[in-house]
């Protein structure tokens, strides 16, 4: 289980991985929407599967909210690249290391 300091920390960037997370499934929606090669069917099509995937990652990620869960979350967090250099960095060096090694 994670420190005190470690879990205040931990809840902020989680809801900014959150919204990182909802900003990329958003562009990706436009890309879809956007492409003229794609028929209003496959446009549909590749809005509803990108969203089912988009739904099952959010919510591997970010459903918990528990500390003993929070290692976990981050090292998802990590190999989406949803954590920045700077939210790792004001982790303890033990949170530190466990993320780091989860690439």
């Amino acid at each position: 289980m994670i420190s005190e300091a470690d879990w205040k920390h931990f809840k902020q960037v989680k809801a900014d991985a959150l919204d990182k997370c909802c900003q990329q499934v958003l562009d990706e929606v436009r890309k879809g929407i956007d492409n003229p090669e794609l028929s209003n069917h496959e446009k549909y099509l590749y809005l509803y599967k990108l969203m089912e995937n988009s739904d099952k990652r959010i919510a591997n990620t970010f459903d918990y909210n528990a500390r003993s869960k929070a290692m976990l979350q981050l090292a998802l967090m990590k190999s989406d690249g949803l954590l920045e250099v700077k939210q790792i960095s004001d982790f303890s060096d033990e949170l530190q290391s466990f993320i780091n090694s989860h690439d």
